[in-house]
């Protein structure tokens, strides 16, 4: 079995399991619960609903079943029926169907969608009405078909709204272009007479007078390891430290003074995994990422950033130098 086979596998045994221990204790809570009760004295509706579902809306589905006018309190001594493990399951179908809902909204159906939408809406309203009624049967078929709306309602959004990219596009000193794609469904390279898709996470050369060369997948950041994050800093000299990535023919080194990089004081290049900078910043909060570049000079993807603080100034401007060469006899 291929190791993307036994993810789906374990992935759908995962889902299975959660869906039996669920229906195992909505058929635990059904069986402990009685098929109907004598309303004692001093009890309402309201109060079966509370003890045997735990939940006040369930009144109206009690009146429902037992043909209860709006609003009725029945005597004493009134054998009342009680909704069983169709409830549950009426139950978990809207849950299904209202996530979807929410899903389809989050992706910008109210906006893209909204013929779509609202018909979602619409059948989830009549089957919570179907749930109230006491009619769980058709209040499941209706969550079903809402969640069938909901999910067309979300594939035409995705379809309509506009594709959101953040990408970056650089040229070097010998006239190459560089499209490196961050976030985003990914941007269409065209030179010449050939055009290339650059998906997320992908980047892609272009040399003057070229067609498009083959879209490549972006090196991952290094693993900072110095400063610490959050480290306070007395020494104007500061060691920056990483862990090597496979491929990276060098690595950029980015100080700036906030955290998304929008605001860069230093940017430093070197093929080694440490830097030693020696800094005339003033005292005052940072942050330094890292980003590798590939043989084909395609820079990689950004690390999270780090914050630091330097104080060398305010702490009386702590060095640290190599210590001199001990004199030897002949130059006694």
């Amino acid at each position: 079995m291929s190791q993307p086979t036994k993810l789906l596998f374990w992935g759908l045994s995962v889902i299975l399991l959660i869906g039996f221990s669920r229906s195992s204790q909505a058929e635990d809570r059904t069986k402990a619960r009685p098929s109907q009760v004598k309303l004692t004295a001093g009890k309402t509706l309201e109060d079966l609903a509370e003890e045997y579902f735990n939940d006040p809306t369930a009144v109206d589905e009690i009146r429902s079943l037992n043909q209860l006018p709006q609003s009725a309190q029945p005597k004493p001594g009134t054998i009342l029926k009680l909704p069983g493990q169709a409830r549950e399951l009426a139950l978990t179908a809207l849950r299904v169907a209202a996530q979807a809902l929410e899903q389809a909204k989050a992706d910008g159906a109210e906006e893209f969608a909204a013929e779509q939408l609202k018909l979602a809406v619409d059948k989830l309203n009549s089957a919570r009405a179907a749930r109230r009624g006491a009619n769980y049967q058709g209040c499941r078929q209706l969550a079903d078909e809402t969640w069938a709306l909901a999910r067309r309602a979300r594939q035409v959004s995705l379809a309509r709204r506009p594709k959101k990219n953040r990408f970056a596009v650089s040229v070097d000193n010998q006239g190459a272009t560089r499209v490196a794609v961050m976030e985003g469904d990914g941007v269409k390279v065209t030179a010449g007479k050939k055009s290339t898709t650059v998906k997320r996470g992908h980047a892609v050369r272009v040399k003057p007078g070229k067609e498009p060369e083959k879209a490549i997948l972006q090196l991952p950041p290094p693993k900072l390891i110095l400063p610490n994050d959050e480290s306070v800093l007395i020494t104007a000299s500061i060691y920056f430290n990483w862990k090597s990535v496979a491929g990276a023919s060098r690595y950029v080194l980015l100080i700036s003074q906030d955290r998304h990089g929008l605001m860069p004081i230093r940017q430093l290049t070197t093929a080694n995994t440490s830097y030693l900078f020696r800094s005339s910043l003033p005292d005052g909060k940072y942050f330094w990422f890292m980003r590798t570049v590939d043989s084909q000079g395609l820079v990689g993807k950004v690390s999270p950033p780090r914050r630091f603080t330097l104080r060398a100034s305010s702490d009386g401007g702590l060095t640290v130098e190599p210590a001199p060469p001990k004199p030897t006899k002949e130059g006694k």
